[in-house]
């Protein structure tokens, strides 16, 4: 993850213009941000929202997205989470926005990666949660673990043997935490 200085707070629009490059961009207080993800790192995000798509083939409650997605919070940060879960009646008219989406998501899913400090994990998270967010997962690639915040002080987690679940989001959703590494 990097940081770029710019001369003045940059804003949503400016957002449209970042270079087509395959980085993913934030926005972050002002600041853009750079967090280009690695292999595994895509490989493991690209799984969990194929588990989620899959299970929502059966039970279309909502809507699944990768990390190419913007999302425009409340405090005006603009931010991408690894997966992205959102019912469908969050949708304007149900429809999906042709623009970033100023749509709060259900579900947020971080894949960590080597470039993530502990810091900016735990100011991702709590920015998520103080913006709405229903549920996080954070997903740790060397130990195998899924933490689940549902606010900062209520958290799980789940090691490879175990099951994980997103209810009451996702109702009948379970996965062996090993499916998604």
């Amino acid at each position: 993850m990097s940081l770029m200085k710019s001369r003045r707070p940059v804003t949503i629009e400016d957002m449209y213009n970042m270079p087509k490059d395959g980085r993913k961009y934030e926005l972050v207080n002002g600041e853009i941000v750079v967090s280009p993800g690695n292999w595994r790192h895509t490989e493991i995000a690209t799984k969990i929202a194929h588990i989620f798509a899959t299970f929502l083939d059966g039970s279309p409650i909502g809507k699944v997205f990768c990390d190419n997605l913007g999302v425009v919070l409340p405090n005006r940060n603009l931010r991408s989470p690894d997966v992205t879960f959102v019912r469908t009646e969050k949708l304007p008219d149900g429809e999906l926005p042709q623009a970033f989406a100023d749509v709060v998501p259900d579900l947020a899913v971080e894949v960590l990666s080597a470039s993530n400090s502990p810091g900016y994990i735990a100011t991702k998270i709590g920015e998520f949660l103080e913006c709405g967010v229903t549920m996080v997962w954070v997903v740790d690639p060397e130990r195998e673990t899924v933490t689940v915040y549902r606010s900062l002080s209520q958290t799980e987690q789940y090691s490879a043997d175990d099951t994980i679940t997103a209810e009451p989001l996702l109702p009948g959703f379970s996965c062996l935490v090993s499916r998604l590494f």
